[in-house]
């Protein structure tokens, strides 16, 4: 009924394949032109997924929104190659899984947690049977926003226990940021300490082709200043946590119990079972470069009034 209720300049129509093809080729150019190669790539890659799988969308509002969205991504991607530290800062963070549509994705892959998960309905199953994410809750939210404190809930029913811990779960899964492995983080620490990004397709490729990357690299890519660089990953590094996990044997509690409990293990009848089973324990580890500050030199004055004497010291 749009067509009747508004004249022919205020209808809402889908967008046109040049207007598109526009916002497409600027994502495309800007995230060239990024300095982080795993930002770069993700984004690139992303877009041309999200464009070619919205190709056929014929609904006018939900079109017309996902190309505003497209938009602003461009906006932000602009202001980014310009040096703009927050927008840098919100970039790298997509780049890393820390926010946007790679976050999902790497909490699937570094603890287990898929984007529809299904309800556990009691913590302690959470614990059990998603202990990689349990671990990092904790880490991240603390006791008190993980576990749900019996005091402050109305009802101590079970059903009503069970109803406040699986709506505690439903959010826990959006405030989790997802961890790094020891190879992303050292790649980052590197670059936080010294300034220089070195692109890890050097290390597989020949001395020609890595020459070629250069090149390119050196016409295309906005490079920032070094003490820069350090500035974006200092600070990245302080949202960011790597995961240690860390293997020991513990004795074997299912072994001795009863014939009635042990009828739904795998464990076939007539095999003995092992004194001692391994056991996963979950760490997370911040940089020692998170958030770290240049040293700076200060010159002080001698109080003697010898203005052309000073001392610089390190802080």
């Amino acid at each position: 009924m749009d067509f009747l209720l508004r004249t022919a300049a205020q209808r809402v129509v889908l967008p046109s394949r040049h207007e598109v093809m526009h916002v497409y080729r600027r994502i495309l150019k800007q995230a060239r032109s990024f300095f982080d190669e795993t930002t770069r790539e993700f984004i690139q890659t992303y877009a041309k997924e999200t464009f070619r799988r919205n190709l056929y969308d014929r609904k006018v509002n939900r079109a017309r929104a996902k190309l505003r969205n497209a938009k602003t991504t461009a906006n932000r991607l602009e202001r980014a190659n310009k040096h703009r530290f927050k927008d840098v800062l919100n970039v790298l963070e997509t780049g890393y899984g820390q926010k946007g549509p790679r976050k999902a994705m790497m909490l699937e892959a570094m603890v287990g947690i898929k984007k529809e998960e299904e309800v556990f309905g009691n913590l302690r199953d959470m614990a059990q049977y998603r202990p990689a994410f349990y671990a990092l809750a904790m880490y991240q939210l603390g006791r008190n926003k993980v576990e749900v404190d019996k005091q402050n809930i109305k009802s101590l029913h079970p059903l009503n226990v069970a109803k406040t811990q699986d709506s505690r779960w439903e959010t826990l899964r959006y405030k989790v940021a997802p961890p790094v492995d020891a190879a992303t983080m050292e790649v980052l620490e590197e670059r936080a300490r010294t300034g220089i990004i070195r692109n890890p397709a050097f290390q597989d490729c020949s001395v020609r082709d890595a020459a070629l990357i250069r090149r390119w690299e050196e016409k295309w890519v906005h490079l920032p200043h070094r003490r820069q660089i350090c500035r974006y990953y200092r600070t990245l590094l302080e949202s960011i946590s790597m995961m240690v996990v860390t293997t020991r044997m513990v004795p074997n509690k299912s072994k001795y119990l009863k014939s009635r409990a042990r009828k739904n293990t795998d464990i076939a009848p007539g095999v003995e079972k092992p004194e001692f089973v391994p056991e996963k324990t979950y760490s997370f580890v911040k940089s020692i470069y998170a958030g770290k500050k240049e040293p700076q030199e200060a010159s002080i004055i001698d109080v003697a009034g010898i203005a052309d004497q000073s001392v610089a010291v390190q802080f």
